[in-house]
């Protein structure tokens, strides 16, 4: 068996509910970066019949073109549709001193699952399609 190729894969698809209002901000170098957290929910059934909910708390990054547009459009409560890959981090707590690991979503595309609703002039009002914006693949990332 240690002759089996096994490609590398780190590709992530996860639909939610975004949890609190994007964050925003632009690095030293200009480049936008945006903080996002997204609720996903599983319902199941326990064997006693009994049903249940789950809900998972997840991380979301996502950088450039992407990141701009999920700060100026997104808001608490959305729900978004994102694909990307696993990020780990690492630090040391300030406090203990310890050793602290977190996955992230690295986001590539994020897609609004709902219809925006923007005020026009006066008491009309128009809707936008959900929209995507997709982060472009850096040269240096290309697998080929």
């Amino acid at each position: 068996m240690s002759d089996l190729k096994m490609p590398d894969l780190n590709k992530v698809l996860i639909a939610g509910r975004l949890t609190r209002d994007p964050e925003l901000r632009y690095i030293n170098s200009g480049v936008a970066v945006c903080a996002m957290g997204i609720a996903v929910s599983r319902k199941y059934r326990t064997k006693e019949g009994e049903q249940r909910e789950e809900t998972l708390f997840i991380n979301v990054e996502a950088w450039r073109k992407a990141a701009e547009y999920c700060g100026e459009h997104l808001k608490k409560g959305r729900p978004v549709l994102v694909e990307g890959s696993l990020k780990s981090e690492e630090w040391e707590d300030k406090n203990t001193g310890q050793k602290r690991t977190a996955i992230k979503v690295h986001a590539m595309r994020v897609n609004a699952l709902d219809w925006e609703e923007r005020g026009g002039g006066g008491s009309t009002q128009s809707t936008t399609a959900p929209r995507a914006i997709e982060e472009p693949v850096p040269e240096d990332e290309v697998p080929f």
